[in-house]
């Protein structure tokens, strides 16, 4: 579902498929190697191209994802899978917001992906957590990543034994029921946030969601950490949307290991 303030990616390679129930994954791209490890010489990752050229996903050239009912997969290379395997740093779920579609997370998932993590939209509705459930890598962490209203779904879903998450990455927390793309909150809001890291994005100037109430809500959380960026309640169509990339980059690098 889009909305004016949720424009499409107008790509071939974004153009919706005919099943779009499942969650969409994009897997991470080669990790650039660290100055201290030895290895071939460096090459450079490619930079990210505007939204809506032709090269805007290039960090999905390496291993390509393909949409299998409600699963994701990786291309039937064998050295595709193992690279990608082999590179997962961080899973993390996406839960959309009222008016969002996958598009939305497209530029934020091509940059987290070219320092390999790997993300899923899900948008299963109500088949939600079990869909969250099955986007899990062994061995690594496992974020959810709610905007909007997808942020209050987020914090539900911590209380659930299967989904288990290592961390939050809450993009406009919304803390009055003010609609949005003309979609009123359905989501009870929260009382406190979970004792776990959290990492909470705000645009300085959300009509939607005041930063001063969202202030609030961090008071009493001694794990959570308030970023708050240029713009508005659309967090990654505004002006702090590359911001929105690197303090969401920032956070899952400080995460330990599963």
């Amino acid at each position: 579902m889009t909305s004016p303030l949720h424009p499409p990616l107008h790509t071939a390679e974004h153009a919706p498929t005919a099943d779009t129930r499942g969650p969409i994954v994009v897997p991470p791209g080669p990790r650039r190697p660290r100055p201290d490890e030895a290895g071939p010489p460096r090459i450079p990752a490619p930079g990210l191209a505007p939204r809506g050229s032709p090269a805007a996903r290039p960090a999905v050239q390496a291993v390509q994802a393909i949409q299998v009912g409600h699963t994701a997969q990786t291309a039937p290379s064998a050295r595709g899978v193992a690279l990608a395997r082999r590179e997962v740093r961080s899973v993390v779920a996406i839960l959309p917001g009222r008016g969002q579609d996958s598009d939305v997370f497209a530029a934020l998932a091509d940059r987290l992906a070219l320092d390999g993590h790997q993300l899923t939209v899900v948008t299963d509705g109500a088949n939600r957590i079990p869909a969250v459930v099955e986007t899990r890598v062994p061995g690594v962490p496992f974020v959810l990543l709610g905007a909007d209203t997808g942020a209050l779904a987020a914090l539900a879903m911590v209380g659930s034994p299967a989904v288990r998450p290592d961390g939050l990455v809450l993009l406009g927390l919304p803390s009055l029921h003010t609609p949005v793309a003309s979609l009123p909150v359905a989501e009870p809001l929260p009382r406190a946030l979970p004792d776990l890291p959290i990492l909470l994005i705000h645009g300085a100037k959300d009509e939607v969601s005041p930063l001063s109430l969202v202030r609030m809500t961090t008071r009493t959380a001694s794990r959570a950490e308030l970023a708050v960026v240029s713009g508005g309640h659309d967090l990654l169509a505004g002006p702090g949307r590359r911001s929105v990339a690197a303090r969401t980059l920032l956070f899952l690098e400080s995460l330990p290991d599963a």
